[in-house]
């Protein structure tokens, strides 16, 4: 019951707010699976592309990078089972905030292109 009651709530702030109070617990793991998500959905509508950018493929490639860098920031997170998994995870740590910061710098340089 209560946690019918738990998922209601989810629904109805999401519905209402775009997110709810378990999207905080973790909202930096929600706002790169959003983003990342939100980019794959873009690059498969979208019917332009930047000024800067020589053609279409190029722009493909640019969305792939910027999804996959932000996915790259919640993978293998949920496949933690033991302190050496941890720690393992934690040694690659550094290189994905690099790659999260690829995508950082991505998402600037074409966050106005970002519309169809």
């Amino acid at each position: 019951m209560i946690r019918a009651i738990r998922w209601l709530r989810c629904f109805w702030e999401r519905g209402t707010k775009g997110y709810c109070f378990r999207d905080l617990w973790s909202f930096d793991s929600w706002l790169s699976k959003t983003i990342a998500r939100g980019l794959k959905e873009f690059r498969q509508n979208c019917c332009g592309y930047p000024n800067d950018i020589d053609d279409w493929d190029k722009w493909m490639a640019v969305l792939d990078e910027m999804a996959e860098c932000f996915e790259e920031q919640t993978r293998d997170i949920d496949n933690i089972a033991d302190f050496n998994s941890m720690k393992a995870w934690m040694s690659k740590d550094k290189d994905r905030k690099k790659k999260l910061h690829r995508g950082f710098q991505l998402l600037e340089k074409y966050y106005y292109d970002l519309w169809d």
